[in-house]
């Protein structure tokens, strides 16, 4: 019984020394270190015996989120590139929220082509912005935001995102095309700084420039009589084609500019008279339109857009006038032979402005048989009809005024975003909710 217990004794005594030789070897291998000299020192001691400084656990490594090096023991940053250095955790965790960021941004990308694609620039660019936010680092999403800013002719902006995506992308194989869309930017918006320095304020400009744009800005008599409305071989909307006789009416030769916009909001904000205004608008609307504080309201001569269909309304009894039903506004762009534009039946995109903004009445060779000027291309124009795709089929013949109810108003003549023939013509028509600014919508009025 002696000898029995005495090998007990002794088993354990090994089965213990092996444990704890195997603990001192683990706690030799886990070391602190002296950030300061590098002097090594057992796990279980905090401070360094030469100069004090707190030791730090070499086990606790960290990398650099940029170049992914490893740190050197009690360092933040990264000696190559300034980096605040993270530990493994928490790159794994920076990893993990950027997969995620991906796919979120990938998915407002998507919505934003969509809408880029049917010409809701706003709408896209509203994505954009999202996608950016949360993955900067893709270039096709620098590239498309700075697309569609230059498109909207938000020039400034345009430039930041497209030398973004070129830093991104250098060896891209349109690299050349993004380079070249910088430099066409650049120039297009010295010249709008030129003219907005030649004034302090946005009131100089518009007081300096509204007496000759007001003289400018007259009306055209449009006869009473018979035209052909419509088109019959094109898309549904658009036929059939109908012969309607329109009563005498008078309609503005240009588009309302920026200027005479400017002018009614000034009366809006000095008098809070809303008298004129239809009783049915929106509660506490003050006729802003959608970013107003930006570059393109500057220019005196360029068409307002972004006004709802209830900003046209009330700037229209303001002046005495109101909107064109969509049977005036046809009439006035094509007059009585049936031409497909303006101008004729031949596409000519130098008779339109399908670019960047420019000043109403640009296009000489462009008016209408009646002089209009503008009625394909620069902004799509709101007319008083409701829509209804299908209204030709049921519509009166003498002064069709749209349906008596609907959820959409008629928008006419195309603007600088379609650049292609068939979206301009004058049969053209679309509609829209009439609580939504447009980028391509603006409006003339009739009396």
């Amino acid at each position: 019984m002696y000898r029995i217990k005495l090998v007990l004794i002794l088993c354990l005594f090994f089965a213990a020394s092996t444990v704890l030789g195997e603990e001192n070897l683990s706690k030799e291998e886990s070391y602190n270190e002296c950030p300061e000299c590098g002097i090594k020192y057992s796990y279980d001691i905090k401070f360094c015996g030469k100069d004090g400084s707190k030791l730090v656990d070499t086990h606790k490594s960290s990398v650099c989120p940029k170049c992914k090096k490893a740190g050197v023991p009690g360092e933040e940053f990264c000696r190559e590139d300034g980096k605040r250095l993270i530990t493994i955790e928490e790159r794994i965790v920076k990893e993990q929220t950027l997969h995620e960021n991906k796919i979120k941004a990938s998915k407002h990308f998507e919505d934003g082509n969509k809408f880029s694609d049917s010409e809701e620039y706003d709408k896209a660019l509203k994505e954009y912005k999202k996608a950016v936010d949360l993955y900067p680092e893709s270039p096709k999403i620098q590239y498309n935001i700075g697309w569609v800013y230059g498109k909207i002719g938000m020039h400034k902006e345009a430039i930041e995102h497209l030398r973004i995506y070129c830093d991104l992308a250098p060896e891209a194989k349109d690299i050349d095309k993004a380079i070249t869309m910088i430099a066409v930017l650049q120039r297009n918006l010295d010249k709008k700084n030129k003219l907005v320095d030649k004034y302090n304020k946005r009131d100089d400009i518009m007081t300096a420039a509204l007496p000759g744009i007001k003289e400018k800005c007259d009306m055209v008599l449009i006869p009473a009589g018979p035209f052909i409305m419509g088109i019959d071989g094109i898309k549904e909307e658009q036929r059939p084609s109908h012969k309607v006789y329109v009563d005498t009416f008078y309609i503005d030769r240009y588009e309302v500019t920026n200027a005479q916009y400017y002018e009614f909001l000034n009366y809006i904000k000095e008098t809070n008279d809303h008298s004129k205004c239809r009783i049915d608008e929106p509660t506490n609307k003050d006729h802003t339109p959608f970013n107003w504080e930006e570059d393109y309201y500057n220019h005196p001569e360029y068409p307002v857009v972004r006004v709802d269909w209830f900003d046209a309304c009330a700037y229209a009894a303001w002046a005495g006038k109101r909107l064109p039903t969509e049977a005036e506004w046809e009439k006035a762009a094509r007059g009585t032979d049936e031409r497909k534009w303006p101008w004729g039946n031949e596409w000519s995109p130098g008779k339109c402005n399908t670019g960047d903004p420019e000043p109403i009445g640009s296009y000489e060779e462009g008016k209408s048989p009646y002089g209009c000027y503008d009625m394909a291309g620069s902004a799509a124009e709101w007319c008083s009809d409701w829509g209804d795709t299908r209204y030709y089929s049921k519509s009166p013949k003498k002064n069709p005024k749209g349906p008596e109810e609907g959820s959409k108003k008629i928008v006419r003549g195309g603007s600088r975003f379609a650049n292609v023939g068939i979206l301009l013509r004058c049969t053209g028509r679309k509609t829209m909710e009439p609580i939504l600014g447009n980028m391509g919508v603006g409006f003339r009025c009739a009396k």
